[in-house]
């Protein structure tokens, strides 16, 4: 007898668009599992040991031990130094094209199907160990989101997060210490990279909507205003309607411990979270910036309903 699908929902876009605050929301629903950034899975977690998102170090967070187990009888069985070699290969946005064709082949196409098999091996640990029917995968990346199309097993969905680009460009700017990783800085962008980045990111994942993949849309800024619709709307999307949402306040989330395996620091941060959208930027981007920003980006502000005054 052949196995179900899992059901992966994947949260795409560009970095800083809220999608670690977004995806545990919506792992904290019954029938849902939030796994975090899945595609730092062989560096941050496997090979460097970092804080899984229960603020236990990777190799010894018992739910990532047992998802070892389930899918390689542990995780000294599979390379993980060659996995993270393979996903540095297969990953760069430069190949995006060529995860559209429909084979690849030459040592691209080896690397490609190394990490689709192995990978599936992933999804169907974390499965089996949460029991969920539904995989909240966070690695927003277009590349990721394409080479999940090659694995097998899974019933891939995306969730389209867009958050407007000046608020991304300036939280980019942002020189932020990283309580998870022993107060590291995280990286900063140029207004100009990450503006053209926004528009490039999106524009891909946008793309999911020409293929048979199903895709939705959410605005970060829709989701703080309106949290409780926003959520059961992309529930329902995933396949599960009638979930529940006791964690929801009035303006606040109580979130609970999760396994987010990469995302920004608040990832390993519990308890009560004022929903709110970070506007800082209206009171500190000078206007030259903010013109800038919206020449740059001025299609996408318009194609996801950003006004440009």
């Amino acid at each position: 007898m052949s196995q179900q699908p899992i059901r992966i929902l994947f949260v795409g876009g560009h970095g800083r668009s809220g999608s670690t605050l977004v995806s545990r929301a919506l792992g904290a629903a019954e029938g849902a599992a939030c796994v975090g950034e899945l595609r730092y899975l062989w560096t941050q977690g496997v090979t460097k040991n970092q804080l899984c998102g229960c603020s236990t170090r990777f190799r010894r967070c018992p739910f990532w031990k047992a998802v070892g187990r389930a899918a390689f009888g542990g995780w000294r069985n599979v390379d993980a130094r060659e996995m993270a070699r393979v996903h540095r290969s297969v990953m760069r946005i430069r190949h995006a094209p060529r995860h559209v064709l429909p084979g690849v082949s030459g040592g691209f196409g080896r690397d490609v199907q190394t990490y689709a098999e192995t990978m599936a091996k992933v999804y169907r640990g974390i499965a089996e160990v949460s029991q969920s029917p539904v995989i909240v995968d966070s690695s927003k990346f277009p590349t990721s989101a394409l080479l999940l199309r090659r694995v097998p097993g899974i019933e891939l969905r995306i969730v389209q997060l867009v958050r407007g680009p000046h608020g991304v460009v300036h939280s980019w700017s942002r020189q932020v210490h990283r309580a998870d990783k022993g107060g590291r800085l995280m990286a900063t962008h140029s207004p100009a990279q990450t503006a053209a980045e926004w528009l490039a990111f999106n524009a891909v994942i946008e793309s999911f909507r020409l293929t048979r993949t199903p895709w939705t849309l959410m605005r970060y800024e829709d989701f703080v205003d309106q949290p409780r619709e926003e959520l059961s709307r992309v529930l329902e999307f995933a396949g599960l309607p009638s979930a529940d949402l006791p964690f929801l306040g009035d303006g606040t989330i109580d979130l609970p411990v999760d396994h987010s395996v990469a995302g920004n620091p608040m990832r390993i941060r519990t308890g009560e979270v004022p929903l709110r959208a970070d506007e800082e930027w209206r009171t500190v981007m000078g206007p030259g910036r903010r013109r800038m920003i919206t020449a740059f980006t001025a299609p996408g502000m318009l194609r996801y309903g950003y006004p440009l005054r």
